[in-house]
């Protein structure tokens, strides 16, 4: 498996306690866990050319998503840019998810097939609180994936509640590539 440099910026309107904004990883405060590591050129890897391994990065900083006094939920905004540069290109790639989950703690997780966040005992759970948005290039069937290259929502499990094709544009050109 080739690298997987991973970017990630988020956009922000006043500076919060829970707001942040990633420009490079260089001197960040994240707990990376696995076979992460931050490059020398301030690049996020997350893979690298060993087999069935894991990798996280995680804010250190919890941020609270509901208001206490009031009830209110906040809401999350976020713009990256990563490379999912499979091996083979006729197989596909590793996954990746942004996600959002009460602790960093995924005991069972296993590298492959479930993502990172859910396992064979928790998928589908609700009890788990953990909400997902996977970059997935496979086709899993047991997942009911849409095809082999999507966006998906995914609550507390790995069958998707929504789910998209991915799209992208090149430069100088008019119009959508999926």
């Amino acid at each position: 498996m080739a690298s997987l440099p991973f970017l990630l910026i988020i956009n922000t309107v006043a500076a919060k306690n829970d707001e942040f904004i990633y420009n490079g990883f260089a001197g960040v405060d994240l707990f990376l866990d696995g076979i992460t590591n931050i490059a020398p050129n301030d690049l996020l890897l997350m893979t690298n050319t060993s087999k069935h391994m894991q990798s996280h990065a995680f804010h250190k900083t919890v941020i609270q998503f509901k208001n206490t006094s009031d009830g209110k939920l906040s809401s999350l905004s976020t713009c990256f840019v990563f490379a999912i540069v499979p091996e083979y290109s006729d197989v596909g790639g590793h996954d990746l998810a942004l996600v959002i989950s009460p602790t960093r703690s995924r005991p069972g997780a296993l590298p492959i097939q479930y993502l990172g966040p859910f396992n064979s005992s928790n998928n589908g759970n609700s009890s788990i609180h953990v909400l997902a948005i996977e970059l997935d290039t496979m086709d899993n069937i047991e997942s009911e994936d849409i095809n082999n290259n999507h966006v998906g929502i995914d609550i507390n499990g790995l069958k998707s509640v929504a789910a998209a094709p991915t799209s992208y544009f090149l430069e100088g050109n008019k119009g959508i590539r999926t």
